[in-house]
């Protein structure tokens, strides 16, 4: 009986020094397996320290090799040849050898890539453009007016004789662009160069055709673009590339222009004034034996002052506003003669896109001066009239369009556009070149199933009177495809 009770005291002691020594050596194991993990921390440490040394002696060669081609462009030294294994540009090392240069990367605007080895973001693209014109009647052999509407063309009278209806389908609209920025300690760097076909009046004649040669450097641009007597966000969604009457020719010229932006009440404006490239357009009574071009037209050489253009630009948040006035001097100089004539006018525009329900929207222009002329509708009114006895005046005119597109989803849109334009012509102005009054109706239906493709069918009426009141009119229907690259 003493054994047994000896037995149950020792018992629970045995139990616990068991318990003990096991728990021991549990945590000796943990202790060696967190000190070879640590030693094992401890060597990543070191491979990631060696790595990134490599890395910024990497980053530091490749700065190195950037210095160096800049200061080769810098002394017009030639490029760096290509690499003929990667076709990437390399650079020579000390040795004589060569090495690859940075990679081409992702520009700084959307669409553009780093031109290697410099800050410049460069940029390309366009799109392909196929239109199917069947108009009610021909505009006459190789017109520019069975390609897109020139209302000026539209046959009055018994200019209709003999012309039938026309199929008429060219690509001439479609069109390349390059271009660039660079930012710079003056202000960004840009460039457009931009180029399409719609030239020559024949449609198997492809001539190309500057649209925009410009580049600007922080507030400054110089070059050939829009007018800045033109809003182009108020240009209404039509595929025929001339758009409405009673808009504003949809014209590029070459000149100097300055745009200074700020804010009014939280809302954020622009001031632009332009220095553009003047051209004097003239209807000359044939007394004075001038020679008229297929409009009716005289183009005097005597230009003295450029178009002055001035711009307040509005955007706010549900749209944009514009007011524009210009004032240019009209002149006339008769060759080999001591005859010239000449005057001061001017022009106001107020245009503007207005956003309304969902992602519609309605898009309005409203025009009018006695030197309106050549920036009215396509080739519809002179700027001044030359009378048999060489005085010479001003043409009062004027004109709008107001256009709304409806979105129907995010692929089908739709633009209805009304625009009307009209010259007071002068008593003594005749001929059945000469324009009083024009209008125009296009009617579409757009769908883009992705962003690089659209498809429409557009509907247009036109009519123009003549001053002697004959008129003529043009149904057209327009089928076209896009495809941008």
């Amino acid at each position: 009986m003493h054994l047994n009770r000896i037995v149950l005291v020792l018992l629970p002691v045995l139990i616990a020094m068991s318990f003990s020594v096991s728990a021991e050596e549990d945590l000796r194991t943990l202790i060696k397996a967190m000190s070879a993990r640590m030693t094992e921390l401890g060597d990543q440490v070191k491979q990631s320290n060696q790595r990134i040394a490599e890395l910024e002696a990497k980053l530091a060669q490749i700065q190195q090799e950037k210095n160096s081609v800049a200061a080769a462009a810098a002394s017009s030294q030639p490029p760096p040849p290509i690499s003929a294994a990667t076709g990437t540009a390399t650079t020579p090392t000390a040795e004589g050898q060569t090495k690859d240069a940075q990679p081409v990367v992702v520009g700084d605007t959307k669409g553009t890539f780093k031109i290697p080895g410099t800050d410049t973001s460069l940029g390309f693209g366009g799109y392909v453009k196929l239109d199917a014109n069947y108009s009610n009647v021909s505009m006459g052999r190789d017109k520019l007016g069975d390609q897109h509407l020139l209302v000026a063309q539209i046959p009055v009278g018994d200019e209709r004789l003999g012309l039938h209806s026309k199929t008429t389908f060219h690509a001439k609209e479609s069109r390349f662009w390059l271009k660039s920025f660079t930012p710079s300690s003056w202000g960004d760097i840009n460039t457009l160069l931009e180029v399409d076909f719609l030239n020559a009046p024949e449609t198997f004649n492809y001539t190309p055709r500057l649209r925009h040669a410009y580049g600007s450097i922080g507030n400054f641009l110089a070059g050939q673009t829009w007018t800045t007597f033109l809003n182009v966000a108020a240009i209404a969604d039509t595929q025929d590339a001339a758009g409405p009457v009673g808009a504003l020719v949809y014209q590029r010229q070459p000149q100097l222009r300055w745009t200074q932006p700020f804010n009014l009440a939280g809302t954020p404006m622009e001031f632009q004034t332009a220095l553009e490239s003047p051209r004097s357009r003239l209807w000359v009574d044939p007394a004075l034996a001038e020679t008229a071009d297929g409009y009716g037209f005289n183009y005097p050489n005597g230009e003295r002052y450029p178009d002055l253009i001035a711009r307040l630009n509005y955007n706010p948040d549900w749209g944009s506003l514009s007011l524009a006035a210009m004032a240019r001097q009209i002149r006339y100089t008769k060759p080999a003669s001591t005859q010239e004539a000449g005057d001061w006018g001017g022009a106001v525009s107020l245009a503007g896109k207005i956003n309304t329900l969902g992602m519609d929207n309605l898009r309005f222009m409203l025009n009018y001066g006695n030197a309106l002329g050549r920036y009215a509708s396509i080739n519809l009114f002179e700027d001044a009239a030359l009378d048999a006895d060489g005085r010479l005046q001003l043409v009062k005119a004027y004109g709008g369009t107001l256009a709304y597109q409806h979105w129907w989803n995010n692929s089908w849109r739709s633009t209805l556009a009304y625009g009307i334009a009209r010259a007071d012509q002068p008593a003594f102005v005749f001929g059945a070149r000469t324009t009083r009054q024009a209008q125009s109706v296009h009617a579409n239906l757009l769908w883009s199933p992705t962003l690089q493709t659209t498809f429409g069918l557009e509907y247009i009426y036109a009519e123009r009177e003549r001053v002697d009141e004959l008129s003529g009119d043009l149904h057209r229907l327009q089928f076209s495809t896009r495809f941008n690259f």
